[in-house]
C-alpha cells in the first residue's frame, strides 16, 4: 500500500462541485490527507475551463453539478479533448441513487467511485486502494501518454507474468491496446484466457468485439445476448448489438438494441444521437424526435454540441405536426422553432448551419399553414445561400424545392435553369427532374385555378355557356381540384335546367363525378355535392322518358 500523504503531496488536484459546503470541505479532507496544490470547480464549464489550462494529476468531481455539465459530462470531454491523461485519475463522487446516471458515468471508465455521505477515513481508504492500483500500472499508462502502444503492451504483459493480483486492470488495458492495433486474434486470446477462470463483464464484451472483428457476427452476437443475461445492466453490450444488426441489414432490430440501453442509460449524448439517426431512418419519427431532442438537451454543456442534432430534432418534429390547430401539435411547433433559434445564437459564424435552419424553418412554418412566415423563412435561407463562397448542389437543390413550396415559382425555375448546366450526381439529377415536374404541376394548378376563376365570373353573370367552356379547360388538367370539378358540374346542370337534360353534357358530369369519387360526409363540400348528385340523378331520369 502506498502512503497516502506522500502520493498527494505535488501532485496538481481539482474539486469540482457546486456546493460551496460539500467543495470546502472536500478540499480540507485533501489538504489533511496531504494534497498541497488544490483547485476548485464550482460547475462542470469553469471545471473544463480549468481541465484545458492545466494538466491535472487528480480530478474528483462530483456527479450532480446543476444545470450545467455533470460529472459525467466532464469525464466523457477530457477523455474526448485528449486533455486527461492516461496517468491521471478521474474519481467520480456521488450520492445519486439513480441507475442512469451511475452507468452513465461508468461508461466513460472513471478510475473509482466515492458514494456520499463519507468520512475523513473514508475517503483515505478509498483513495489508498485506487491510487495504489494506478501507480503499481504507472509504467503502462504513462507508455500510452507517449503513445508508445507496443511498449505499453510489452508492459502489460510484464504485470501480467510478476503481479497476479493486477491481472484484472492489466487485462482490461491489454486487451484494449491490442485493439486498438487491430490485434484482435491476440486480444480475444487474452479475454478468452481470463474469461475461462471467472465472468467478468468487460471480458465478454471485449470477446465478442473481437470475434465480429474477425467476420463472425452471429457468434459476437450470441455472446452479447448471453453477456447480457448476467450483466442486464451492462450498456455497452446493446450498443455493439445495434452496431453489429447494422451491418447485418436489421436496422429495426437495431433500433430495438439502443432504446433498451436507453431505458438503462439515458444521459449518453452519443446512444441517444445514434437512436435518433437510425429512428429516424427506419421512418419513426415518434422515436427519433425524443431522442434528438434528449441529444440536443444534453448537448448544451457537452463537447459532442453540434447544429446537426438541432436540425435533426426539427425535421424529426416536423412529421409529427399533423394538424396545426392542436394544441399538442402547437406545442410542438413552438419547441423547435425555439430549438432553431438556439442553433442561429449559439452556431451564428456557422453559414452552412444557418442555411439549413432557415429551410428547416420555412418547412416547419408550412407544416403548420403560415406561409407568410414560410416565404420569410425561405427569403432569409436565400439571403445565406448568397453568402456561402461555394455553396453545395444539394443546398440549391433545397432551395429550389423551398421556392416551389413557398409558391415562387420564378425563382425556383431560375434555379432549376442554373442546375441544369451543373455537374450533377445521378441522385441529384434525379431530384432536379422531380423538382421540374413539381414546378411544372404548380404552374398548371395555377392555371388551373385561373380558368376556374374566370368560369365562375361567367356563371356570377349568368353566362352559362362561357362558364362551361371555362369550367371545361380548367378540368382538362389532372391537377384540377374537387372544387374546380364540382363547379364545372353546377354549370352544366344550370344550363340543363334551364333548357332541357342533354345526354351527352349528362356523360361528362358522370365523368366529373367519377373523378370526384366519394367525398366525406365531415367534408364542408359534402352538401353541395349531394345536392348536384341529386339533380343529376334528376336529369338522368328525365333524359331516359
Amino acid at each position: 500500500m502506498i502512503n497516502l500523504e506522500k502520493a498527494l503531496a505535488g501532485r496538481r488536484i481539482l474539486i469540482v462541485d457546486d456546493l460551496v459546503e460539500a467543495r470546502s470541505s472536500l478540499k480540507k479532507m485533501a489538504t489533511i490527507l496531504g494534497g498541497d496544490n488544490i483547485d476548485v470547480a464550482t460547475d462542470g464549464i469553469e471545471a473544463m475551463s480549468l481541465i484545458h489550462e492545466h494538466e491535472y494529476d487528480i480530478v474528483l468531481s462530483d456527479y450532480n453539478l446543476g444545470r450545467t455539465k455533470d460529472g459525467q459530462q466532464i469525464l466523457e470531454e477530457a477523455r474526448f479533448t485528449q486533455r486527461l491523461r492516461a496517468t491521471s485519475l478521474f474519481i467520480v463522487i456521488t450520492g445519486e441513487n439513480a441507475i442512469d446516471m451511475v452507468m452513465g458515468a461508468l461508461e466513460y471508465d472513471p478510475d473509482g467511485y466515492i458514494t456520499k455521505p463519507y468520512t475523513l477515513n473514508m475517503l483515505k481508504e478509498r483513495l489508498i486502494r485506487i491510487i495504489t492500483i494506478k501507480e503499481e500500472l504507472r509504467k503502462v499508462n504513462k507508455a500510452i501518454d507517449l503513445q508508445k502502444y507496443d511498449l505499453a503492451i510489452k508492459y502489460c504483459l510484464e504485470v501480467l507474468d510478476s503481479n497476479p493480483r493486477l491481472r484484472l486492470p492489466a487485462s482490461r488495458i491489454l486487451g484494449q491496446l491490442l485493439m486498438r492495433q487491430k490485434r484482435f486474434q491476440q486480444a480475444l486470446k487474452i479475454y478468452s484466457q481470463l474469461l475461462n477462470e471467472r465472468s467478468v463483464s468487460w471480458a465478454k464484451l471485449g470477446q465478442a468485439i473481437c470475434i465480429f472483428k474477425l467476420g463472425d457476427p452471429n457468434s459476437a452476437l450470441a455472446l452479447l445476448n448471453r453477456a447480457l443475461v448476467d450483466h442486464p445492466l451492462y450498456v455497452q453490450c446493446y450498443d455493439w448489438i445495434a452496431k453489429i444488426l447494422l451491418t447485418l441489414d436489421k436496422p429495426l432490430e437495431a433500433q430495438a438494441a439502443l432504446e433498451k440501453a436507453i431505458v438503462i442509460s439515458p444521459k449518453a449524448v452519443l446512444r441517444q444521437m445514434e437512436l435518433g439517426r437510425i429512428a429516424y431512418e427506419n421512418g419513426d419519427m415518434v422515436t427519433a424526435e425524443p431522442a434528438f431532442k434528449y441529444s440536443v438537451r444534453l448537448g448544451r454543456f457537452s463537447c459532442h454540441k453540434s447544429a446537426k442534432n438541432y436540425l435533426q430534432f426539427v425535421r424529426s418534429a416536423q412529421a409529427l405536426l399533423i394538424n396545426p390547430k392542436e394544441r399538442q401539435t402547437q406545442n410542438k411547433a413552438n419547441e423547435a422553432f425555439r430549438a432553431l433559434t438556439e442553433l442561429k445564437q449559439d452556431f451564428s459564424d456557422d453559414k452552412d448551419s444557418l442555411f439549413e435552419a432557415s429551410i428547416v424553418e420555412s418547412k416547419t412554418h408550412l407544416k403548420m399553414e403560415n406561409l407568410d412566415e414560410a416565404k420569410r423563412s425561405a427569403n432569409d435561407a436565400e439571403d445565406m445561400l448568397a453568402k456561402l463562397e461555394c455553396p453545395k448542389i444539394d443546398y440549391k437543390l433545397q432551395m429550389t424545392e423551398t421556392f416551389i413550396e413557398t409558391d415562387q415559382s420564378v425563382k425556383a425555375q431560375k434555379m432549376i435553369d442554373e442546375l441544369k448546366s451543373a455537374e450533377l450526381s445521378d441522385k441529384q439529377i434525379i431530384m432536379l427532374n422531380r423538382l421540374d415536374n413539381d414546378l411544372n404541376g404548380e404552374a398548371l394548378k395555377r392555371h388551373s385555378t385561373s380558368l376556374n376563376d374566370q368560369g365562375v365570373s361567367h356563371y356570377e353573370k349568368g353566362e352559362l355557356e362561357e362558364a362551361i367552356i371555362a369550367f371545361d379547360q380548367a378540368t382538362h388538367y389532372e391537377q384540377a381540384g374537387i372544387s374546380v370539378l364540382l363547379n364545372s358540374i353546377q354549370a352544366k346542370i344550370s344550363l340543363m335546367e334551364r333548357d332541357s337534360p342533354d345526354k351527352k353534357i349528362l356523360k361528362n358530369v358522370r365523368s366529373l363525378l367519377i373523378r370526384i369519387g366519394e367525398i366525406a360526409k365531415d367534408d364542408e363540400r359534402f352538401a353541395r355535392y349531394s345536392r348536384l348528385r341529386k339533380t343529376y340523378d334528376r336529369l338522368c331520369r328525365a333524359a331516359a322518358k
